[in-house]
């Protein structure tokens, strides 16, 4: 390629990921005011409970169907709690558009992992992309303060980094990713 191809070449790609982030945006900020549902409460519990022993914010105990239990046996390890946490702390409380807006940047990082692997793999990358935001798991779980998104966010990142040949920042962020779900462990082969 020519210098000139190579420019834009270049320029082509910041357009088409300035693209996917505003079509992130897009479908992220009508939601800013969700109401904290689903899951989100017990991650919530977690967060408080983090604040006053931020090693074990599984400990946290609540009413749940009648019975007080702990989320000792919940499924997901304890990242996504301290993260809230984080934002509990920044914030002084839980406010839905301030969390949620927060949670926009786990949403931006799964768009720009999969637009770097798209790239790489996919004969059609801004299609591959636009698919994968398409997907009802990343446009409903992603409105949501549960630990699907972040553990997607920090999953998408280090593979996309591992195919880059960024080794390092790779196992950073899928050692994040298991400390998100378990399910991170078959990224080990």
């Amino acid at each position: 390629r020519s210098g000139a191809q190579a420019g834009a070449a270049l320029e082509a790609g910041a357009r088409r990921q300035l693209l996917i982030l505003g079509i992130v945006l897009l479908i992220r900020l009508p939601f800013l005011n969700q109401a904290i549902q689903g899951d989100d409460p017990y991650y919530i519990f977690g967060a408080q409970h983090a604040l006053i022993d931020p090693a074990h914010p599984t400990h946290a105990r609540y009413i749940f169907q009648g019975d007080m239990v702990d989320m000792r046996g919940h499924p997901h390890p304890p990242l996504n709690s301290w993260v809230l946490a984080g934002l509990i702390a920044l914030f002084g409380d839980v406010y839905e558009a301030s969390f949620h807006a927060v949670y926009i940047v786990f949403s931006l990082v799964c768009a720009l992992s999969m637009w770097s692997l798209a790239n790489r793999f996919a004969d059609w990358p801004l299609g591959a992309t636009l698919l994968f935001l398409s997907t009802p798991a990343f446009v409903v779980n992603g409105n949501s303060l549960e630990s699907d998104l972040p553990f997607l966010a920090f999953w998408m990142a280090g593979i996309a980094l591992f195919v880059r040949g960024q080794f390092a920042w790779s196992a950073m962020a899928l050692a994040l990713a298991a400390m998100t779900a378990y399910q991170a462990i078959v990224a080990t082969p």
